[in-house]
């Protein structure tokens, strides 16, 4: 048996929500890792990494709890045509959106189950001078050894 890795449960995450993030045109792009620069790119989506639990559970077999952070950022206003509400209204589409993608996948091929852990926090941040609303998603993975 071989030890599941957190970094496939993180790209099958990332896979879902571009799936419905970018085919559903709430995003611009879905990142499985956090980049420095978005490329001009608004709103997007980040997935990373934030923790593992690994535990036997009964007859030996190895549970494995794997936490991520799904980072929305958009963009707080141009000055022109995209404002404070429409950036606000984007982090609540998606924030929804990514609560819709975890409710409908709760047990897949990748994972016995998933769930958001907490109440979800919005603030406003600055990346490379530019200022975003960002919303900061939670999420609980559990995977068995098979």
């Amino acid at each position: 048996m071989s030890t599941p890795n957190r970094k496939n449960t993180r790209s099958a995450l990332t896979a879902l929500l571009e799936t419905a993030l970018v085919n559903g045109n709430l995003c611009q792009a879905v990142y499985g890792y956090q980049p420095s620069d978005f490329g001009g790119k608004s709103p997007v989506a980040t997935v990373s990494s934030a923790g593992s639990m690994r535990g036997k559970q009964n007859r030996g077999v190895d549970k494995n709890e794997f936490y991520f952070n799904v980072h929305v950022f958009a963009l707080y206003s141009d000055g022109a045509s995209w404002n404070e509400d429409d950036a606000e209204n984007a982090i609540d589409d998606i924030e929804a959106a990514v609560s819709r993608v975890v409710s409908i996948n709760t047990t897949t091929n990748n994972w016995a189950n998933i769930v958001i852990t907490e109440r979800t926090i919005a603030d406003s941040v600055e990346i490379g001078g530019i200022e975003y609303r960002r919303e900061v998603i939670s999420v609980q993975i559990t995977v068995f050894e098979k």
